[in-house]
């Protein structure tokens, strides 16, 4: 630990499985909406595993509201707003303002201030170490506007592996649904939350936190 920050390499080791596990639950039309240092629990091998999906939900259409829910610094512009447009790219600027918080050691600033002033600094001009491609990554994901931002947490973890990525305007995030049979009736229930790993709790807060961990 130096100044509660951690090297890029270490950060990235420890989130790009959980990119992957959120790109599965995104697949099945689920949003974590609180992706945070707090909620990622650090293995013993260096990789995360997110945890807490209370604030889960299904994404929806446009015209139905979500709850407002959300963490300062973390969550995007669209969750401070009820009708925001919600999608896998609310969770990539969680997941990215999470790295960022990582290798800086401070949080990007309030989303819904940068909306009126922008002062954010990238990663590389606070004098963090990193390749070009991943400090211009973490700054699209990080993105104000959901039209500007990367769609997905592939098109993330692409983009910090220097694969060129070409972001799309956001839409609503609606999957095909599936045929109904008449008369019948499936229910759809979100995934159980994880258990808690060997030597960490998921009752409170994980034993180490992606901010615990060592550079």
């Amino acid at each position: 630990k130096e100044g509660g920050k951690v090297s890029y390499e270490t950060a990235l080791r420890c989130l790009l499985p959980v990119m992957a596990a959120m790109d599965r639950v995104h697949a099945q039309n689920l949003l974590h909406r609180d992706i945070s240092p707090d909620n990622i629990f650090v293995t013993k091998t260096g990789e995360g595993m997110l945890l807490d999906f209370g604030a889960a939900r299904f994404a929806v259409r446009d015209e139905q509201s979500l709850s407002v829910i959300l963490k300062h610094g973390y969550a995007p512009e669209e969750q401070y707003r009820s009708r925001g447009k919600q999608g896998p790219w609310t969770d990539v600027y969680a997941m990215a303002a999470t790295m960022y918080h990582a290798i800086t050691g401070m949080m990007p600033p309030d989303a819904i201030e940068r909306v009126h002033q922008d002062t954010y600094v990238s990663p590389a001009a606070m004098g963090v170490a990193l390749p070009a491609a991943a400090d211009a990554a973490i700054t699209k994901a990080l993105a104000v506007s959901a039209d500007n931002r990367l769609q997905s947490m592939k098109a993330f973890a692409d983009a910090l592996r220097g694969n060129t990525v070409h972001t799309r305007p956001a839409t609503a995030y609606v999957p095909p649904a599936p045929a109904a049979t008449a008369g019948s009736y499936t229910p759809v229930v979100p995934p159980a939350a994880p258990a808690a790993p060997a030597g960490g709790t998921y009752a409170g807060r994980p034993k180490k936190s992606l901010k615990d961990r060592p550079g």
